[in-house]
C-alpha cells in the first residue's frame, strides 16, 4: 500500500515536471513599461505622470 502511494506521488510529480518544461518552451510576451519622458518614472495606467510634464 505504501509503495502504491509513493509510486503515484512520483508519477504525479513527473507529470507536473513535464507541464513545467512545456511552459518554458512557449515564448512569453514582454510587457513594455511606459516611462515619463521628463523624470523617468514608470507611468501606470493611461494618466499623466505625477511630475505634471510627462
Amino acid at each position: 500500500m505504501l509503495t502504491k502511494i509513493a509510486t503515484l506521488f512520483l508519477v504525479f510529480i513527473a507529470v507536473l515536471g513535464m507541464f513545467g518544461k512545456l511552459s518554458l518552451l512557449i515564448p512569453k510576451r514582454r510587457k513594455r513599461t511606459a516611462y515619463c519622458s521628463n523624470c523617468g518614472r514608470h507611468i501606470i495606467g493611461k494618466g499623466r505622470c505625477s511630475c505634471g510634464q510627462g
